[in-house]
């Protein structure tokens, strides 16, 4: 045993368990400064001095997707090569202040600009974070741990729209954007007790560094480190796998971020005063953490492709009943539905890509995928800001949602045939 094993050994050992947790801490924050956008759109509308319409409040929120599509292609390839932990502090340091820098704008300019750039740090957190649980969750309760750490996601979304109810009538919306660059505070917090995955750590040859945790760590082969790299994502049998994740991912991440940031407004065009919209959005989020610990456990005991795949048809059919019902209690059991069927779905997706992937590639597989599914990121909220400008009425963005989660279904199903090819 070396001097370097021994010091390892001495060395205090944090349990998977703290880590998930502390994934799932950095997941809140992620979805907050996501979310919160929802719940300050229609107060942006109602800022005078910059006069915007519906389309421009969608424009930047698809700019911020935009973001967030070339942070997570590029982080995914980053963090297979020097660490998911490296990335993960830079990306919490960079969009914390960035959120910081939104509430602060001057004007509208500057403030899409900062949501730009909050959008590429929060774009490099996700599939790193996503990484980072799937290789310290136990094996068999990969999808029922990765759910409960994205629990905070939807946390920061319930978190946002609370806060929403309580501060932006007399605060107004800048004080909701300042809150959400309060991870920086929390930096050395992070510094000191994230540590590296311990799989990544076995495919650099370190794996005295990787057996701290207890954890299975598979020794990759040469050749399987000299495939690492975008073109391993269409090599032995992946291009159709491949394709058919970043579908997935596009129609999942159209659908969350169409209702995230339009949710609010659409119900407030159709009669609801701002306090009950905003709370549409609390019961989006608690709907989503409800059906997503139980899509979990199924996933868990069977398969997560038809887990993904009725939830994502559970969403479809939810969000067209939303045009077929009046005001009533009925209404939020459908949108807690709808929740379960968008957020929900999308964050069991990020389980059924990640699981395709061998370890090697894994962060450049969930990378890509997210980043071309943030495409459909991008026009979920210009579907709105489209329909809500053109004077449509609102139940259209319904219509429009439900068909894509039909589609979302479909394509679900279709990675049944890639089994053996994609494992």
């Amino acid at each position: 045993m070396t001097i370097q094993d021994v010091a390892i050994t001495k060395e205090r050992v944090r349990s998977p368990n703290m880590i998930i947790a502390l994934c799932g801490l950095l997941i809140l924050f992620d979805g907050y400064d996501l979310i919160v956008y929802g719940a300050v759109a229609p107060s942006l509308l109602r800022e005078g001095s910059w006069a915007l319409t519906p389309g421009m409040v969608g424009r930047a929120a698809s700019i911020t997707l935009f973001g967030m599509l070339l942070g997570a292609l590029i982080a995914g390839t980053l963090a297979d090569r020097i660490g998911r932990r490296k990335v993960i502090i830079g990306s919490l340091f960079s969009f914390s202040v960035m959120m910081i820098g939104s509430g602060l704008a001057p004007s509208f300019l500057i403030f899409e600009g900062t949501r730009f750039l909050a959008g590429l740090g929060l774009g490099a957190l996700f599939p790193t974070v996503t990484a980072l649980i799937i290789e310290f969750s136990p094996p068999r309760r990969k999808a029922m741990a990765y759910s409960t750490a994205l629990l905070g996601y939807l946390a920061g979304g319930i978190i946002s729209g609370i806060l929403g109810i309580l501060l932006i009538e007399t605060y107004g919306w800048r004080v909701l954007m300042i809150i959400g660059g309060a991870p920086v505070l929390l930096l050395p917090l992070f510094l000191r007790l994230l540590p590296e995955s311990p799989e990544w750590l076995a495919t650099k040859n370190r794996q005295a560094e990787a057996n701290r945790y207890g954890l299975p760590n598979p020794s990759p082969s040469p050749a399987a480190l000299r495939q690492a790299g975008i073109k391993s994502l269409f090599s032995e049998g992946r291009l159709l796998p491949t394709l058919n994740a970043w579908g997935i991912h596009f129609c999942s991440l159209l659908l969350t971020f169409g209702m995230v940031n339009w949710l609010p407004t659409i119900m407030n065009k159709m009669g609801y005063d701002l306090g009950s919209a905003l709370l549409f959005s609390v019961t989006l989020n608690l709907g989503a953490a409800i059906g997503l610990l139980i899509g979990a456990r199924i996933a868990d005991l069977g398969n997560v492709k038809i887990v993904v795949a009725g939830m994502f048809l559970l969403g479809a059919c939810s969000i067209w009943m939303l045009t077929q019902v009046g005001q009533g209690l009925q209404v939020y059991g459908l949108v807690a539905l709808a929740g379960t069927g968008t957020i929900g779905t999308q964050i069991l997706a990020n389980v059924l890509v990640g699981n395709l992937y061998p370890v090697e590639i894994r962060g450049t597989g969930l990378g890509f995928s997210l980043g071309i599914g943030r495409v459909g990121g991008m026009i979920g909220p210009a579907i709105g800001g489209a329909v809500l400008g053109a004077g449509l009425a609102p139940q259209w963005n319904f219509y429009i949602f439900a068909t894509v989660g039909a589609v979302g279904c479909v394509l679900a199903l279709a990675t049944l045939m890639y089994k053996k090819k994609a494992a």
